[in-house]
């Protein structure tokens, strides 16, 4: 039985601050009718693509990346285990948000101003995903997955949203009530979890799809979910076979933030490549100021 079942049995049944504040496993803040976020950072990725020379122009719609950079930049340089792997083209987008790092912390403050409307810690960095269409598959997708399996603390709120307008997300999301249900059936024992998820169960996979539901309209609203709803991407397909790129963060409300250590080992710790510790300050964490601190 792995170290912290207890911990997430309990975590899973007690209501968080996503649930009191939005009443619900999922909100859509559609950003069409006020600041088009997705939009904003769309056309400065779309710049800085151009200024790298990774594009001929500033204009090009990257819905067609995949027709219009070097397939290079779509093999994979960093392996990992667990999925934990990515193609060159991610590293560009991480480079991306580091530069465009100014805009990041407007975004930031945006949300605190006009939708959270309490002190936040926020990702230092959000995480860019290029899904590329046609592509060798090296990963396993779906993945089901709540961030909490990989590290993360179940009172985090998600934000998640497109850069491109396409047609179907190939995202998908279950809601609070199936989450807890569907953890329950593994005893809420992680380990197991992900090696039934990373074993290609057809029926695991399956149970996945039958009662979740695709995220839709993704260039025009943010997605903000519970972080402890399962969800998984899919591979891009013949139904729409267009490049996605996608943004998500995680925030936590301060007074939410705890640092928590079970048996001499720090919980929210990533098991991804970077090993990432959910906590302010960690180089690959939090931030080490809050919202309020910008």
């Amino acid at each position: 039985m792995h170290p912290f079942t207890d911990y997430y049995k309990n975590s899973y049944s007690t209501a968080t601050s996503f649930e009191e504040m939005f009443d619900a496993s999922i909100f859509y803040l559609n950003t069409s009718g006020t600041k088009h976020w997705n939009d904003i950072f769309y056309k400065a990725l779309q710049r800085f693509l151009c200024a790298k020379d990774i594009v001929n122009s500033a204009e090009v719609d990257l819905k067609y990346l995949h027709e219009n950079v070097d397939s290079k930049y779509f093999t994979f340089n960093t392996l990992g285990e667990q999925n934990n792997s990515r193609p060159i083209i991610s590293d560009v987008g991480f480079d991306f948000l580091k530069f465009e790092n100014d805009l990041y912390l407007k975004f930031m403050k945006w949300i605190r101003l006009n939708v959270i409307k309490e002190n936040f810690y926020f990702q230092k960095t959000p995480t860019i995903r290029f899904h590329i269409p046609g592509v060798q598959r090296k990963l396993t997708l779906p993945a089901w997955h709540s961030d909490s399996f990989l590290g993360h603390s179940p009172k985090e709120i998600n934000f998640w949203f497109g850069l491109t307008d396409n047609k179907y997300s190939d995202f998908w999301v279950h809601n609070l009530e199936d989450s807890r249900q569907w953890f329950s059936e593994y005893n809420y024992d992680i380990e197991v979890w992900k090696d039934k998820c990373f074993s290609e169960d057809k029926e695991f996979m399956s149970r996945g799809f039958d009662k979740s539901f695709e995220v839709k309209d993704i260039y025009n609203n943010i997605a903000i979910f519970d972080s402890r709803c399962i969800h998984a991407a899919n591979y891009r397909s013949i139904r729409d076979f267009t490049t996605k790129i996608t943004m998500d963060l995680r925030i936590i409300l301060v007074k939410d933030f705890e640092w928590l250590v079970i048996d001499g080992t720090p919980v929210f710790k990533g098991d991804g490549i970077k090993r990432a510790e959910f906590r302010p300050g960690s180089e690959f964490g939090y931030d080490a100021r809050t919202v309020e601190e910008l």
